[in-house]
């Protein structure tokens, strides 16, 4: 079996994401929402954050092809891709190393929800689905980062990208 290449490793640890700004009608933002969880590979759990939907490509896989099984996996939600809307590099422990993580971000307009298709055991299940103004997703991200001490935990460029974008 191969392995998977975007996947960091101990012996690679490059990794690479897609990423999703679910944006509804009434202008709120998809997150997971994580009260607190215990992250497979580090030494600590992570309380009160805010992330967005960023999925692993398998392999042979599209990035939209990513995307759209990210978005059902983590959200339950089938949608459609507005536009590209930058990436950012980032860092996670993983065991005794650091894994640098580039993620891709794309601004998405939900065409379906339906929570309760999310996989039931996919790596975010433990979060709490929710929809919040994008000020304050920004807010939340700037300040949890140097609380956790975990940078890939401050998506808020990419949502500034997307406050830009959706004023036109």
């Amino acid at each position: 079996m191969t392995k998977n290449y975007f996947q960091g490793t101990t012996a690679k640890p490059y990794h690479l994401s897609i990423g999703a700004v679910v944006v509804n009608k009434e202008g709120k933002v998809c997150c997971h929402y994580f009260k607190s969880v215990k992250i497979p590979g580090d030494l600590t759990a992570l309380d009160d954050f805010y992330i967005l939907m960023r999925e692993t490509p398998e392999l042979d896989e599209t990035i939209v092809e990513t995307l759209n099984r990210g978005l059902m996996e983590e959200f339950g939600i089938t949608g459609e891709v507005i536009t590209y809307i930058g990436s950012i590099q980032t860092s996670f422990p993983r065991k005794e190393i650091q894994i640098e993580k580039t993620t891709l971000y794309f601004l998405v307009n939900p065409t379906e929800i339906d929570h309760t298709k999310r996989k039931s055991d996919d790596e975010e299940r433990e979060s709490e689905i929710q929809w919040h103004d994008i000020d304050f997703l920004i807010s939340r991200m700037k300040e949890q980062a140097p609380r956790l001490h975990r940078d890939d935990t401050d998506e808020s460029s990419i949502l500034e990208n997307a406050k830009k974008f959706l004023a036109g």
